[in-house]
């Protein structure tokens, strides 16, 4: 205790005063070790564990977001903007072929694959169902998404005539690979539409309302017999950074209006083409953070009482600093680093323990069992999950127990501006 008051007295006229609270907050730290461990333990543990979940959780985000635009939509689409609105069979993009060829221009598009999509009756026998008749470029699909991955048997359609059905619509209607379907439909000009398809494939999504509703064939034979020419309803379209998605968006809107003038092409970012998916990610990353916020409160209420316990008890070392002259911001300001030290001591571990766990997950995955590998696919998401190496996660929570530790230490030392040196000694009697 006299050394520590010799060494405030001494140091009253040095320069280098900030540098000897420095070394004296580090000394403090262990004169108490245990209560120093089990704070920095604390503080260690919220970080690691929201550190932890966070990655997890913007892990599983972005292979929601990878697994459902690459799996049918691509991430950006063209559409006419009445068929967005309305989705009528005669709102399509005319000029399909130069079109494409303005998309595919762009430096940030990979590939682009163009679509016709028409309601019609599916009939086999005597059984009929509705169906989206899909047109499709086997070649262009198989460069923009990965549906193709989902071909249970057989295979997709490559020329006129054939066909490749959901594994649930291809149930219903009784046929498999090698029958026939008969689709009836309306044309553009509201003359009757019909074709005679052969099963080659079926495919399974997991997709309920995919596999029990969506027959692919080839594009030129649905313009054809629906009386298209060169129009289509859709350009799924694949970027070369899905993250930078809404950018390429936007340019590539600027980009086709200033080749097409009159074009009816409205560009929309994945967000806009699955709102669901986009909602139920921002829902549940409020639910992450309002849980993440809970358990770094309750650890700051741990320190906080670990500040209070230490003014309490050196009360009388307090007030023998303020009778030799030291100004109280300055017993702050050294209760101030202490609690830096505390943090800079957790942080390092809890990070430390978070890393190691978030790089070697990144290489195993966290497998989620068979049992679930249904329910995981109806939201997009593989059998096993990767964390996601972010900058947000690895900073967010250090940054808010930095913040809270500090104010912990401010609210439990602001009582030493009050303190009266001759109180202090009678109080710590």
């Amino acid at each position: 205790m006299n050394e520590l008051a010799a060494s405030y007295s001494s140091a009253a006229a040095r320069p280098a005063l900030p540098m000897l609270n420095v070394r004296i907050a580090w000394r403090n730290l262990w004169r108490n070790p245990r209560r120093t461990w089990l704070t920095a333990s604390g503080i260690a543990f919220a970080i690691m564990l929201v550190v932890f979940a966070m990655a997890m959780q913007l892990g599983q985000y972005e292979l929601m977001m990878d697994n459902a635009t690459s799996m049918l939509s691509g991430h950006l689409q063209v559409q006419s903007r009445d068929f967005v609105e309305t989705e009528r069979f005669e709102d399509t993009l005319p000029g399909a072929t130069e079109l494409v060829r303005l998309v595919e221009s762009w430096p940030s598009v990979l590939s682009v694959a163009p679509r016709v999509e028409a309601f019609a009756l599916a009939s086999a026998g005597e059984r009929s169902f509705g169906a989206m008749v899909v047109g499709v470029d086997i070649e262009a699909e198989s460069r923009t998404v990965r549906f193709l991955d989902f071909i249970q048997s057989g295979h997709a359609p490559q020329g006129p005539g054939e066909a490749m059905l959901g594994s649930v619509l291809a149930r219903n209607l009784g046929v498999g690979l090698g029958d026939e379907v008969v689709i009836l439909g309306t044309g553009k000009k509201g003359g009757m539409a019909a074709m005679l398809l052969e099963v080659v494939g079926l495919f399974t999504s997991h997709q309920l309302e995919l596999d029990r509703g969506v027959l692919w064939t080839p594009l030129a034979s649905v313009q054809e017999a629906f009386g298209l020419g060169d129009e289509v309803h859709t350009l799924a379209i694949r970027t070369n950074d899905l993250a930078s998605s809404a950018d390429t968006q936007r340019a590539l809107a600027d980009h086709l209006a200033q080749g097409a003038p009159d074009s009816p092409a409205l560009v929309r970012n994945w967000d806009e083409v699955m709102p669901e998916l986009h909602q139920a990610i921002e829902i549940d990353k409020l639910g992450g953070d309002l849980f993440f916020y809970i358990v770094e409160i309750l650890v700051l209420f741990s320190v906080v009482n670990t500040f209070i316990m230490t003014v309490f008890e050196r009360t009388r070392e307090f007030g023998m600093l303020l009778s030799i002259g030291t100004r109280p911001w300055r017993i702050v300001a050294l209760v101030q680093w202490e609690a830096l030290f505390i943090w800079a001591v957790g942080a390092a571990i809890g990070l430390g323990i978070a890393a190691l766990l978030v790089f070697w997950l990144a290489e195993v995955g966290l497998y989620m069992g068979e049992q679930l590998s249904e329910y995981t696919a109806q939201f997009y998401m593989p059998e096993r999950l990767f964390p996601a190496f972010s900058i947000e996660a690895f900073t967010n929570a250090p940054l808010v127990m930095l913040v809270g530790t500090q104010l912990a230490a401010l609210v439990s030392s602001v009582r030493v501006r009050r303190m009266r040196p001759v109180e202090a000694w009678r109080a710590a009697e």
